[in-house]
């Protein structure tokens, strides 16, 4: 079913469709200009976010409020440069989804890092790879907390990978398997289905995102589908109306359906005219039903907001538009907005957003109505839909306590 067109268009600052509700810096002073946020992630009864910091540190806020909790730090591991001839290196963290206090981190120790949150001075877990030296990159956890994967850097001749680790086997938490034969290059993301606990998305700089079945017995089996993004992968992932995507490093985005047998490339665009040419595109490829050039004055996708109930944080979309896909763009200046792309040829809708960040952000994670971003200037943002900011605004003005009068008489 076609959707009806949409406009294209910038919301004015009067009304933005997001406020910004809290901030705060992870930086521990103003002096610590080097500092800035890389990766966040929301616990599964969404009342803690964990920040990764560039230099290494995990801090913990609350989510309500953003007021720092506490930081997390390894007894066994060195997180100080200066003290370890192979400092301990953080790449990525994801907290488990039914327990709302185990928080995995990826390291370049051959390493997943595991804490329980309400402990932060001891990791409760080390999660060791193969004899192979790998630095992991990526990190995720299935539903059911079963199941972690890690995916790998390239490092010589070695196979790059994605290793499995059962949670349930308690003997010092071991390798349970490897995948080696999919990516030929880094495996910048992997993420487990949150509807699903046995389906499993990597994506590659190799170009490739592929798509697995982790209770089948072997790798050949497992992989269910490959898809090609046409070049090195920065995020992917699996997303609303049963798609797939992957947001490349030059900023190039494609979404799949995984609804129909043919595993339909619905949607594609870029920043760049140059990128989606016929000159640049693998000619193998099916091109999508629609084909979006964006405007590059908001020249980083940071991500697309995937959330199953993204409905609630845009609730300011009209009801012709909910099937589209949210992207979320920036510049380098901190420029915010959303653009709404849809399968079919309407043009995208471009919602512009009020936004304190003064550099690139580098994550964000959405969770109904809230939305959390992250970037280069070390500020950690949460934002909801300023209908909701409003109406809290007014409640509080209408429930202050009304002056009371003296009505005794002057004499």
């Amino acid at each position: 079913m076609k959707l009806k067109p949409v406009s294209s268009h910038s919301s004015s600052s009067s009304t933005t469709p997001l406020s910004y509700i809290n901030k705060s810096s992870v930086r521990s002073s103003p002096e610590t200009s080097d500092c800035y946020a890389t990766d966040l992630t929301l616990n599964s009864t969404n009342n803690h976010i964990a920040v990764l910091t560039i230099p290494n540190t995990i801090q913990l806020f609350d989510a309500s409020t953003l007021k720092p909790v506490s930081s997390l730090s390894s007894t066994s591991n060195n997180f100080d440069n200066n003290n370890s001839s192979l400092p301990l290196k953080l790449h990525s963290l994801q907290y488990a989804y039914v327990s709302p206090y185990t928080l995995f981190a990826s390291t370049n120790k051959n390493l997943v890092l595991a804490w329980d949150t309400r402990t932060p001075q001891l990791e409760t877990i080390q999660l060791n790879g193969c004899a192979d030296t790998h630095e992991f990159l990526s990190v995720t956890c299935n539903n059911e907390d079963h199941l972690v994967a890690a995916g790998t850097e390239l490092k010589g001749d070695e196979n790059v990978g994605i290793s499995f680790w059962d949670l349930r086997v308690p003997i010092n938490k071991q390798l349970l398997g490897y995948y080696t034969e999919s990516h030929s290059d880094d495996i910048i993301q992997v993420k487990f289905s949150r509807m699903n606990s046995s389906k499993l998305i990597s994506g590659s700089t190799d170009g490739l995102v592929c798509v697995y079945d982790v209770s089948k017995p072997t790798e050949d089996d497992a992989l269910e589908q490959v898809y090609n993004a046409n070049g090195p992968v920065a995020k992917c992932g699996f997303s609303q109306h049963n798609t797939i995507y992957a947001i490349t490093a030059s900023n190039a985005f494609f979404i799949w359906s995984t609804s129909d047998e043919n595993e339909q490339l619905l949607v594609q665009g870029d920043t760049d005219y140059d990128l989606l040419s016929s000159d640049n595109v693998d000619s193998s490829v099916k091109p999508s039903k629609a084909i979006h050039h964006l405007s590059s004055s908001h020249a980083t996708i940071v991500d697309i907001l995937a959330d199953s109930n993204i409905k609630d944080l845009l609730s300011f979309v009209p009801l012709e538009a909910k099937s589209c896909w949210p992207l979320l763009m920036c510049d380098h200046m901190g420029k915010i907005n959303i653009t709404l792309v849809s399968y079919d040829e309407a043009q995208p809708t471009v919602l512009s957003i009020d936004s304190p960040h003064s550099e690139t952000l580098r994550a964000a994670v959405s969770y109904r109505s809230s939305l959390y971003t992250c970037g280069d200037d070390g500020q950690l943002v949460q934002w909801q839909p300023s209908l909701i900011n409003n109406t809290n605004q007014n409640n509080q003005r209408q429930t202050r306590p009304k002056k009371k009068f003296n009505k005794r008489k002057p004499y």
